[in-house]
């Protein structure tokens, strides 16, 4: 439920800063494959931003645990289990593409993961399926998908998309099906609980995880090596990307609803590109500008059209 107008400023700055967190990380990470194989940078900033959360899992948790057992859902440990697989994939993808495409681009495609949400929506929770027949959605959806093929039409119209370009793609993508099956399994197993206890916990099992595969297939001894820079950068990177990011975007959900703050998230991109310019000399042609100007606007229109079943549910209710 959203707060009142005087808290509206704070909410609308606390999507500000979400947006800007999460614009950032493409960059992070682009510059960071220099340094690190992306299991070692994965563990290392997610058990950052997982340690910022473990006195909120655990506050949280005992105040769960306090209430009478009749109005407890079960524990928040099982009820996590789900939800952490596609984001322990997700999050592999999310480290791994830097190694193939550049940061602007990560920061363009990887919002075709509303389409994603939406269409998982439809397969797992039926109150989503009114969605389908909004005219906004059938537009939001073919936009999106005509923005990544613009974005990559000149290299597949020259015949020189080379084999790591058509990995990143496809990792991308897949990336953005894993976060679209993270959002719907939270919604599906978690909506009893806090989203920050929810979130913390899910971290945790997470964490685990990458270290697993961190000490199974990286090279974490050249973190010994790494320049003090390079340290403050990767361990900034979790901070930011994973720990403050979220704060500020559920701060901003509470108060102006998920409808605006994901619209705000939508800025995001250009965002990353202007950075991606002037920290590593990144650069789009027009039409592949173009490309990602059309999946913003795909995904905008994907947020509206949610904005507008969620005031036509809110009028039916009584």
């Amino acid at each position: 439920m959203p707060e009142s107008r005087s808290e509206a400023p704070v909410a609308v700055a606390c999507a500000v800063a979400a947006m800007l967190c999460f614009s950032c990380v493409p960059v992070f990470l682009r510059h960071l494959t220099g340094y690190l194989d992306c299991w070692t940078v994965n563990a290392v900033r997610y058990g950052t931003a997982t340690m910022f959360w473990l006195p909120f899992v655990l506050v949280l948790d005992r105040r769960m645990q306090a209430r009478p057992k009749a109005t407890r859902p079960r524990s928040i440990w099982l009820a996590a289990l789900v939800p952490t697989v596609p984001n322990l994939l997700g999050q592999v993808g999310w480290a791994t593409c830097p190694y193939y495409v550049e940061a602007t681009t990560i920061g363009f495609v990887i919002r075709v993961s509303f389409l994603f949400t939406m269409l998982l929506g439809f397969l797992l929770i039926p109150a989503e399926r009114p969605l389908a027949r909004r005219p906004l959605f059938l537009a939001g959806s073919a936009t999106t998908v005509a923005g990544i093929v613009l974005m990559y039409a000149e290299r597949l119209g020259a015949s020189h998309m080379d084999a790591r370009e058509a990995t990143g793609l496809v990792i991308i993508v897949a990336t953005a099906v894993a976060w679209a099956a993270y959002a719907v399994s939270v919604r599906r197993y978690l909506a009893r609980y806090p989203l920050r206890l929810a979130f913390g916990v899910i971290s945790l099992y997470t964490t685990a995880g990458l270290v697993v595969l961190m000490v199974l297939l990286g090279d974490y001894g050249a973190l010994a090596a790494l320049p003090p820079r390079e340290w403050a950068l990767l361990v900034v990177s979790g901070l930011i990307g994973i720990a403050m990011g979220h704060v500020f975007y559920h701060r901003g959900i509470h108060g102006i609803g998920p409808v605006v703050t994901s619209g705000v998230t939508m800025i995001g991109p250009f965002v990353t590109y202007g950075l991606a310019a002037a920290a590593l000399g990144e650069a789009m042609t027009p039409l592949q500008l173009l490309g990602g100007a059309a999946v913003v606007a795909g995904g905008l229109a994907l947020i509206l059209a949610k904005g507008q079943v969620v005031r036509a549910e809110a009028l039916q209710t009584p």
